[in-house]
């Protein structure tokens, strides 16, 4: 196990002062408020970008989430000074108009600690530290650590395939993967196979959705306390009763970590720590803030390439807490639009210390990337089959819009929450998902035929 104690150590006596209302400033800060009127934002360009995958669950990925996971959308932003800023989102993320008019025009150190937009506070802050020609973390605050500890990141597949996530991790440096477990597959079998694949030290975070309850998690996370491989668990439960979340807390020595709940969990003893999520820059370091004050250990998960993962690491260097193993997905993908990377040695990256970001955009490979088009889908359907029955095939669109997380739950792949057949949904029922896509087969055939109205079919 990872035991809480060793979770929560080293973050007694942290207090490294964060950029806020009531701290103190720095030099940096006086700097920027003597030039921030000499720089202005004069364009915005947005590149929609589709990196390969590596080759060996590239299928699997793409099959699962769809093109909206593997896009990232860059945003160069120009300044009337020459200088070049660079921020990104992981997905298709469109500029409003509304976006254009607040920042054309708008100097960069406007967006000090801004609570929107996280990938134009990116680009803020590179823009800045060039400026004034210091890494980004100087306008954050004092920094703590020169180096983050990260995970890995991946889908839930079947038991050998998430072995082979394990052992492709571990390849890069990593000693933690992180994943959303789903109904479709056995989370006690896919840990069985990652604890015999695992070198010694590695762990996996386990995403439990935040879509059940206490009587119907206990007796998985019962389970799953017997492997040495279990790290911690997020959300593991709705968010409707906390005492259930402080029960768990008390009750497992790995930690419960809450996502998709108030920060008000880790002040009141509900979660042993929080993840801040895609968070802009002023709500992180709100979260942070708390954190420190509560000393409780928090993460950070702003999913997408280098230029993500650098913005990452410097927030992640100033706040004392954020001692857990932040979430980026920068290694999912065998491309890369800077110039610079950022390799990973024993669990962890250092914080690039150039100006700004500290990482470069490849212009020329960016456009050239830009130019790619959108994958496509080739057919397939999902196979489920259960110990004993039924075999359950249906169709996947993780394409459509509000579609791309449907494996995660049955309710969501099969169309309707009652009658499902089969066992009740759960995470350790028997049951295999896999793709089926021979094409040529006529059973496949009818089964599609079957599929292009129903949500599903029994074969």
């Amino acid at each position: 196990m990872y035991p809480r104690r060793k979770f929560l150590a080293g973050l007694a006596g942290a207090g490294a002062a964060l950029l806020g209302p009531q701290v103190k400033r720095n030099h940096w800060l006086a700097a920027a408020e003597r030039v921030r009127d000499k720089i202005r934002i004069t364009e915005i360009e947005r590149h929609e970008i589709y990196l390969p995958y590596h080759k060996f669950n590239a299928q699997d990925l793409f099959r699962y989430h769809g093109y909206r996971i593997q896009a990232n959308t860059v945003l160069i932003v120009r300044t009337n000074v020459g200088l070049v800023g660079a921020g990104q989102s992981w997905g298709v993320y469109n500029v409003t108009d509304e976006q254009r008019r607040k920042y054309i025009g708008m100097s960069p150190f406007d967006g000090l600690a801004a609570r929107s937009d996280l990938p134009f506070n990116m680009a803020m802050y590179d823009l800045m530290g060039k400026y004034l020609d210091v890494p980004a973390w100087k306008l954050i605050g004092e920094q703590v650590r020169d180096r983050i500890p990260v995970a890995a990141w991946t889908a839930s597949f079947t038991p050998k395939k998430m072995a082979a996530e394990v052992k492709h991790a571990a390849s890069l440096g990593y000693q933690w993967l992180k994943y959303h477990i789903d109904e479709t597959q056995n989370v006690i079998d896919q840990t069985r196979a990652m604890q015999a694949a695992a070198p010694p030290g590695f762990r996996i975070h386990y995403d439990f959705n935040g879509n059940s309850h206490r009587e119907a998690i206990e007796p998985v996370l019962d389970t799953l306390r017997k492997f040495p491989i279990v790290g911690r668990v997020e959300d593991p439960i709705s968010t409707a009763k906390p005492d259930d979340w402080r029960y768990f807390c008390d009750k497992y020595d790995f930690p419960i970590v809450a996502h998709h709940a108030p920060v008000d969990f880790i002040v009141n003893g509900a979660a042993d720590g929080y993840m801040a999520g895609h968070a802009p820059i002023g709500s992180a370091m709100q979260i942070a803030g708390v954190a420190e004050q509560v000393n409780k250990p928090i993460m950070l998960q702003q999913a997408g390439t280098y230029i993500n993962q650098a913005f990452l690491a410097h927030e992640a260097s100033v706040f004392p807490t954020a001692t857990m193993d932040q979430v980026n997905l920068s290694e999912l993908w065998t491309e890369h639009v800077t110039n610079e990377t950022m390799p990973i040695q024993d669990g962890s990256i250092a914080v690039p210390d150039g100006p700004g970001l500290g990482v470069t955009v490849n212009l020329e490979k960016l456009n050239h990337l830009a130019q790619r088009p959108r994958p496509q889908q080739t057919p397939f359907l999902v196979r489920l089959v259960y110990k004993g029955g039924p075999t359950i095939v249906s169709r996947h669109t993780p394409g459509i819009e509000g579609h791309t997380d449907d494996m995660r739950m049955l309710s969501r792949l099969l169309g309707q929450k009652q009658n499902l057949p089969g066992p009740t949904p759960g995470y350790i029922n028997d049951v295999r998902a896999d793709w089926w896509d021979d094409v040529d087969d006529p059973a496949w055939q009818k089964a599609w035929r079957a599929t292009e109205n129903k949500k599903y079919v029994l074969v």
